[in-house]
């Protein structure tokens, strides 16, 4: 999508809600025409590797689903084409724009404050039509694991990394990213509340979901859908068997060490006390924590 469209959506924050659904709705639409229903899940992300605002979609479906016509079997082979689908998707975020205008939803920027009327927004609009909207389909792959962890690397990571950050002299901060145009890494330095407004930017705003799930993984269909997709792909006992995973096997499995084996004795640490914040009345500052002087609750 044009960089001027996506202004639009930032500037009138209750687009991002609208966005999921309309990116969901085209593979929907699709499938509909090939009979079958999807299972969807999408992440929306809204920085670049310089931190500037660059809201972009992760979306990822099955290629094939449940029948519409019974739900009793797999529908399997289908296809989405990549000119069909970013035609679709210029469409309709065109035809979202010019809607929310109509409404009198829409706050414009100020440099096109001039636009009053309804058709003078919807030629000013048609300019974008011409332009190149990049839509990009990977490849086909049934390792689901992978595909997980790759959108969910995006829910849970920062927009920057600390080990980014190269300087901080009190006025200014210095930090690091790799362009993708020129597969090159740059240094970009920014006063300290040019650099604090970046990062806040990307704070989503209260109860927003940065993941959403379609067709047969929807909130709604899938305690009714689900059971039968896992028995179609005979996947049922992963649906029924909950597996559960201790904290320590966690942090071993994340981090590669067990946080129970003390780092001198390599024996197995023993819980001996807890220490209770001051309101218990069991110690009164940090001060006295450090110097021994507390009173620990034995168990």
């Amino acid at each position: 999508m044009p960089e001027e469209l996506w202004s639009f959506f930032w500037a009138n924050r209750y687009l991002m809600n609208i966005i999921p659904p309309t990116a969901a709705g085209i593979i929907q639409e699709l499938s509909k025409q090939r009979r079958f229903i999807p299972g969807i899940f999408l992440v929306i992300h809204t920085f670049g590797r310089d931190l500037k605002r660059n809201i972009h979609i992760h979306l990822s479906t099955t290629i094939g689903g449940l029948s519409t016509s019974s739900n009793n079997f797999w529908v399997k082979g289908c296809y989405f084409y990549h000119d069909t689908i970013k035609k679709m998707w210029r469409y309709r975020i065109i035809d979202l724009l010019r809607e929310e205008f109509k409404e009198g939803c829409l706050k414009l920027p100020p440099h096109l404050n001039h636009i009053k009327s309804y058709k003078t927004f919807a030629s000013w609009t048609s300019q974008f039509y011409n332009n190149t909207w990049v839509v990009h389909l990977n490849k086909q792959t049934d390792n689901m694991k992978a595909n997980v962890e790759y959108l969910g690397k995006y829910l849970k990571r920062p927009p920057i990394g600390e080990t980014r950050i190269l300087a901080y002299n009190g006025s200014t901060v210095t930090y690091k990213f790799l362009d993708h145009y020129t597969d090159t890494t740059e240094i970009m330095t920014l006063p300290v509340l040019d650099f604090i407004s970046r990062l806040i930017s990307h704070i989503p705003d209260k109860n927003f979901r940065n993941i959403r799930y379609y067709g047969f993984l929807s909130n709604k269909h899938r305690g009714k859908l689900l059971p039968i997709v896992y028995q179609l792909l005979e996947m049922k006992d992963s649906y029924v068997k909950k597996v559960y995973t201790p904290w320590r096997n966690m942090i071993k499995a994340t981090y590669n060490y067990d946080p129970l084996i003390c780092p001198f004795c390599k024996v197995t640490m023993l819980l001996q006390a807890i220490i209770l914040p001051p309101k218990y009345s069991l110690i009164s500052t940090h001060e006295e924590i450090a110097n021994g002087h507390f009173q620990p609750l034995r168990l």
